[in-house]
């Protein structure tokens, strides 16, 4: 299941606020507890070893896990965000009263969206990072970014990862994912992508970036 999309929203999280009910946790409680502390002992190691809570892999668009609120004053982050974008369906969101667009789209760790939701993703990621170029979407509407924005899973590293590739090429900073990729990992070393992801962003960009 933690393979496929299925089952992504069984955790009852609001795809509006971004809150978990109390009746998940208890429902789902043998999910829960192992998960958030694994998740939290994870990425305080990693914070022991160099990594962030997020990272700014380009000038205002950020990478990061479940923890992205945490940011280190030091790497200046912004004090709230144009977007958040979202991809965890197991964590509650943390940033939600300090970002102007909250976009969820929640997959399981190790999964990557559809490409119709990746280009969701990286077209609100465009429409809000500022600097994008102004450019028309589906419907020929124009905009142009105007703030920071957050992109962020659960560790920081392929969910987050692959919708910074994508926002990155639809916000015309990079030809390709693959540009966009390098990027990113320049920015967040510990970012990756699976086969899975690679082969989503490819049938992504045929199909939205012709």
């Amino acid at each position: 299941m933690f393979k496929l999309r299925f089952g992504c929203t069984m955790l009852l999280k609001d795809p509006t606020s971004g809150s978990i009910p109390l009746l998940s946790y208890l429902i789902w409680s043998p999910f829960h507890i192992p998960t958030i502390l694994y998740t939290f002992i994870h990425t305080e190691m990693g914070v022991r070893h160099g990594v962030g809570y997020a990272d700014e892999v380009m000038d205002g668009l950020w990478v990061g896990g479940r923890y992205a609120h945490k940011i280190d004053k030091k790497q200046n982050p912004p004090s709230s965000w144009s977007v958040t974008v979202d991809l965890t369906s197991e964590f509650p969101e943390l940033s939600i009263s300090s970002t102007d667009l909250y976009i969820n789209s929640p997959v399981w760790d190790g999964t990557p969206p559809s490409i119709s939701e990746i280009d969701r993703c990286a077209q609100a990621i465009s429409s809000g990072w500022r600097g994008s170029k102004f450019r028309k979407d589906a419907d020929g509407v124009g905009f142009q970014g105007v703030g920071d924005v957050m992109v962020h899973c659960a560790h920081g590293r392929g969910r987050s990862c692959l919708i910074a590739c994508a926002g990155i090429v639809k916000s015309g900073r990079a030809d390709t994912w693959e540009e966009g990729f390098e990027i990113v990992k320049k920015g967040r070393s510990v970012c990756k992508l699976n086969k899975g992801m690679r082969k989503a962003l490819e049938e992504w960009q045929k199909k939205y970036m012709v």
